[in-house]
């Protein structure tokens, strides 16, 4: 059995053509692999870029926070300070007598009287003046920055001048170590 020379053309032919088509298919094969690793790797970036996104966000609103409660924070060490600090507060006070007007007669700090989470420390003051600054003296008490809860108050007109006498128990507030120790561990 002899092949012609026709038939073994074909043959070539066909085998030619059966290698350049699995080349092909190889070639295909591959690009398409390299272009489906490639889209889950473009995909895998986006969903961590977006989970980054998130999470930077998410830093953000928590810093936010952070700051508003260290603002919080400050404010309430201000009006309640670890420390009683009765000289500034004699000073602010003094200061507040002097804008509007009034006369300290008397300035007392009386015992200190002990809480669970704070110690109240009653004062006593002696002031006169005329009644609307009096009335402002008193408003530029309650509204200081330092809490100061006024107790008792007694407001009288002096005999001889046109002039009211206060007789007043304010009670300022500082921190006990329970709860200055809290508040450090939130910090």
């Amino acid at each position: 059995m002899t092949i012609s020379i026709k038939n073994l053309d074909r043959i070539c032919l066909c085998i030619l053509v059966i290698v350049a088509f699995a080349c092909g298919f190889w070639a295909v094969n591959d690009t398409i692999k390299k272009k489906r690793h490639l889209r889950q790797e473009n995909d895998l970036f986006t969903h961590r870029s977006k989970d980054l996104n998130l999470a930077d966000t998410n830093l953000q609103r928590l810093k936010k926070g952070l700051e508003a409660t260290k603002s919080e924070l400050k404010t309430l060490n201000e009006k309640i300070p670890e420390t009683a600090n009765i000289g500034g507060l004699l000073k602010k006070v003094d200061a507040l007598m002097k804008s509007r007007n009034v006369e300290m007669i008397n300035i007392e700090p009386l015992a200190t009287v002990e809480e669970k989470l704070y110690t109240r420390i009653p004062i006593r003051m002696t002031f006169k003046g005329a009644f609307a600054d009096i009335y402002g003296t008193l408003l530029d008490l309650e509204t200081m920055n330092r809490i100061l809860v006024m107790e008792k108050i007694n407001i009288s007109k002096t005999v001889n001048e046109q002039l009211c006498k206060v007789d007043l128990t304010a009670c300022v507030f500082e921190r006990s170590e329970p709860m200055v120790e809290k508040l450090r561990k939130l910090i």
